[in-house]
């Protein structure tokens, strides 16, 4: 009797077994399928997706020709017609030499001016500093580079770059007798003052030798000494905007 009792609940067992077993195994499958997905997929996310670039400039030179517009000043226009020099140490970094002549206009507030005072209108007296031309030196860094689509037809290299330099600027300064109770204009005097310069631009690149350039300029210099601002350094700080479209040739 023992020995049968035995029997039926070893027997039981393994039925047990066996059931736990048909229950377990698809559900264990599953679950190794589920992980196996799992690490493909996380493989496949970590694959690199930054391609080398097309086209390199690491140890090149460019030269290149620009115009370009500066309206942000209340008495002239101004079209620089300028050139640059650069070198690339890397793709990312690049030193840069420019200079540009100033061709100027009268705003429509000079104009206004010009009218009212007929022949008492004298720009040295009645505006503040004329652009000239100017010269700089550069430091530019080049931190970003992709590529878009041209009208769905053909895809266009670019790099996005930013810039810090100093220079200098040519101007014709209105010149003051500020002595006087009465300050008298005395005319004007070609001068030459040092700036800071900020900048920001967009490279695209046409193929290896030619690069197409869109670059907006800052430049932070102290304007004319003028009975309205004779007690204020900052009042004499100016912060014209230039924006300039050229084309430079890598070698």
């Amino acid at each position: 009797m023992c020995m049968k009792t035995v029997t039926k609940k070893l027997s039981l067992m393994a039925l047990v077994i066996a059931a736990w077993v048909a229950f377990a195994a698809p559900a264990a499958a599953e679950q190794s399928l589920d992980t196996e997905l799992e690490q493909y997929w996380a493989t496949e996310r970590e694959l690199a997706v930054i391609e080398d670039r097309l086209f390199e400039r690491d140890g090149m030179f460019g030269v290149g020709l620009f115009a370009g517009l500066l309206t942000s000043e209340p008495f002239f226009h101004y079209y620089p017609l300028g050139g640059r020099l650069s070198y690339h140490f890397s793709n990312h970094l690049g030193v840069e030499l420019g200079g540009s002549y100033m061709i100027s206009s009268y705003t429509e507030l000079t104009e206004f001016m010009e009218g009212e005072l007929q022949d008492a209108f004298d720009s040295s007296q009645h505006t503040q500093d004329r652009f000239l031309w100017r010269a700089n030196a550069m430091a530019m860094f080049s931190p970003f580079y992709g590529k878009i689509a041209a009208l769905q037809q053909k895809l266009m290299h670019f790099d996005l770059n930013f810039g810090a330099g100093l220079g200098v600027v040519g101007v014709e300064r209105p010149q003051w007798n500020l002595d006087r109770p009465q300050p008298e204009g005395l005319g004007a005097e070609d001068k030459i003052a040092p700036e800071f310069i900020l900048g920001v631009g967009a490279h695209f690149y046409i193929n290896q030798d030619f690069v197409l350039r869109l670059d907006g300029r800052g430049y932070l210099y102290q304007g004319a000494e003028l009975p309205s601002n004779t007690d204020s350094t900052f009042g004499r700080l100016s912060f014209p905007v230039e924006f300039n479209l050229g084309v430079n040739y890598l070698f």
